[in-house]
């Protein structure tokens, strides 16, 4: 008889290679949060998820001082991670363990908000990991507006909608659909929302 295993949880490294991660962003001075697969662990559901993405602080003009600081953390994945980080404003690396991780560079008032709202998540390793709140976790995964970003976010429904506030959430999602073209994701979250009450 054969047996199939599902897995769902990250591997068993996997906080502890973002534990690491947080310890070298803190010695550099660099402040971030956890976002994607790793907060969806605290505020969604365990799922399989393999690579780490955060956002870090990085004003304007300040593109080439952090991207020599993220150079002694984190090996590139790109030839062109000058251009990246200059123009996309992104840093894509691997840990020293191979973990992919993707680095989104923020400078605005909303990503300056996300810092401010992030908590410390306690994922029964040695330190707590700084994660995006609930409410900025849907906001990011609705101005993304992936496939996997929608199942996420009804599990966040699901799991801790009911100690969000919806209101912060609506009011800064206005002006980033508006900027991204796409204001129909804000009804499309309140529809989702209403099903999953």
């Amino acid at each position: 008889m054969k047996l199939v295993w599902a897995v769902r949880e990250p591997d068993p490294y996997y906080f502890e290679s973002a534990l690491q991660l947080q310890k070298k962003l803190h010695e550099a001075d660099i402040t971030f949060c956890f976002i994607g697969g790793l907060a969806v662990q605290r505020w969604g559901e365990v799922r399989r998820t393999v690579d780490i993405d955060l956002t870090a602080l990085c004003d304007l003009g300040e593109e080439e001082k952090v991207l020599e600081k993220l150079q002694n953390i984190l090996s590139p994945r790109s030839e062109d991670i000058e251009w990246l980080v200059g123009v996309a404003r992104m840093y894509i690396g691997v840990t020293e363990d191979g973990r992919k991780t993707d680095i989104s560079l923020g400078y605005t008032p909303f990503e300056k908000r996300v810092m401010e709202r992030a908590v410390d998540v306690d994922f029964g390793i040695e330190e707590p990991l700084c994660c995006c709140s609930a409410e900025d976790l849907v906001i990011l995964k609705t101005v993304a507006g992936r496939g996997q970003d929608w199942v996420d976010i009804r599990r966040i429904i699901q799991v801790s909608g009911r100690q969000m506030d919806w209101d912060l959430v609506f009011t800064e999602l206005k002006m980033l659909l508006e900027m991204t073209g796409n204001p129909g994701a804000a009804e499309q979250l309140r529809e989702l929302l209403e099903r999953e009450k």
